[in-house]
């Protein structure tokens, strides 16, 4: 198995328990009456923590990161080829009733 995976399904059970325990915390206190001040420190930073090591696996299973710099790919790329976008092309304008005028 793909160790990328591994960590970012480690990093989400530990997002999950956090949430159970969250949860599981929020019940206990209603069942006690007390008032709610806040989630414990152990379960911030456990969530904290998948939150992280999930961040440490996707960026594994993302792959080889590409240069941010574009001057590697655009060398290769002669200057017409990069200023001519199809989407671009507008046939119908008025510069065919112009012509139409003048010729």
């Amino acid at each position: 198995m793909n160790t990328g995976r591994l960590t970012v399904g480690i990093g989400m059970l530990l997002i999950l328990h956090s949430g159970f325990s969250s949860a599981q915390y929020r019940a206990q206190l209603r069942v006690s009456e007390l008032p709610y001040s806040g989630l414990p420190l152990d379960i911030i930073a456990q969530c904290l923590l998948g939150f992280l090591i999930c961040c440490v696996g996707v960026t594994k299973v993302a792959g080889e990161f590409k240069d941010i710099s574009a001057t590697n790919d655009l060398n290769k790329k002669t200057i017409d080829s990069i200023t001519n976008v199809p989407s671009f092309y507008h046939f119908a304008h008025r510069g065919r009733i112009i012509h139409s005028l003048i010729y």
